[in-house]
């Protein structure tokens, strides 16, 4: 009796072949969108895309070398999102902040690929609670280690910046006409600049109520028409310290009106100039035009789409495409702003 032996490749290549015959669809697909905002009859200003929980709702493939490897060792672990607090966006990749990971998740729509990035200087990352980039570098804000720690956008390490400076480092934006960072730190009631080596260059504020002062200031964005833009979240309010934050300008109060705020938690802005408050408690975003006036407000509480549960961040791209940080929903929310047709 002969027996019949089965070579490894013979065992293998139907997985190798299930991996390359897999095709999966675009991250966002926005063909057949109709959740907008505001709703009919007025004109759409803002339009719904999807969202991202992690590497499941990526649809990244396996190859079929993983297939194998966990099928004589068992299914890896997934990368998804715990606690998303902050996106940075450069072109199609994206940087999440999840402090309760201890990670910030580069997260690549094409091709589509998901990396942890979890150590600084050789140590782990303790909270890294926001992140944003450059054309070139990925800072991330560690409110736990008092640091920004500076990356390529690869994911390798370059150095530290504000260590023995800052007390707790909430938020980091980069200004791209002056090639400096902006660190927002809550501890200190405070704004650094840095520049690109580390040096710090000023600090901006103290605590209190007066302009230019701030209470635990939460969010931070720079816009290169506008400057840097300030979360007051304890003064209930916006500040726009304009390039240098010698002329601030604050506008916003505490109350359950249009308008007003219960906890203003990030800030950003579109090509427009239009200005984004992404309001913690609300669970909403209300947007308002270059004169402080209220334009819009986008969603509420729950899990459907355009709905939050205690959001913390927001960014907008340079394709005016809006990142939430759905935090409790443990999800990055996608939307489009819609440029208003000019003749």
């Amino acid at each position: 009796m002969t027996r019949k032996r089965t070579c490894c490749y013979c065992l293998i290549a139907p997985l190798l072949l299930t991996a390359c015959s897999e095709m999966r669809g675009p991250a966002f697909s926005m063909r057949g969108t109709s959740i907008v905002w505001p709703s009919a009859p007025d004109a759409p200003r803002i339009r719904y895309i999807g969202e991202i929980r992690g590497e499941r709702s990526l649809g990244i493939n396996k190859t079929g070398w993983t297939k194998f490897s966990e099928a004589l060792t068992g299914p890896a672990p997934t990368l998804e999102f715990s606690t998303p607090m902050s996106i940075a966006v450069h072109g199609e990749t994206i940087f999440v902040a999840d402090p309760q990971n201890g990670t910030v998740f580069k997260v690549q729509l094409a091709p589509r690929s998901i990396q942890p990035i979890s150590t600084a200087a050789g140590k782990p990352l303790r909270w890294p609670i926001d992140c944003d980039a450059s054309s070139t570098t990925l800072a991330i804000a560690d409110s736990q280690r008092a640091a920004v720690f500076l990356y390529s956008l690869d994911g390798t390490f370059r150095h530290a910046l504000g260590q023995g400076a800052l007390k707790r480092p909430s938020a980091v934006a980069w200004d791209s006409r002056n090639n400096r960072w902006w660190v927002l730190d809550t501890g200190a009631h405070a704004c650094v600049l840095f520049d690109e080596s580390g040096a710090q260059i000023s600090r901006i504020g103290a605590k209190g109520t007066s302009p230019g002062q701030f209470n635990f200031p939460a969010g931070l964005a720079h816009h290169p028409a506008l400057g840097a833009i300030v979360a007051d979240s304890m003064n209930f309010r916006v500040q726009m310290l304009g390039a240098d934050g010698n002329t601030p300008v604050a506008f916003g109060k505490k109350g359950d009106a249009a308008g007003d705020f219960a906890m203003p938690r990030d800030v950003a802005a579109d090509s427009d100039g239009n200005l984004y408050v992404l309001d913690n408690q609300f669970e909403n975003i209300q947007v308002f035009d270059r004169q402080q006036r209220l334009l819009m407000a986008l969603g509420r509480g729950g899990t459907r789409p355009g709905e939050f549960s205690l959001p913390s961040g927001i960014t907008i791209d340079g394709r005016d495409r809006i990142w939430i940080a759905d935090t409790y929903n443990r999800r990055v929310q996608v939307f489009q702003y819609l440029k208003e047709a000019r003749p």
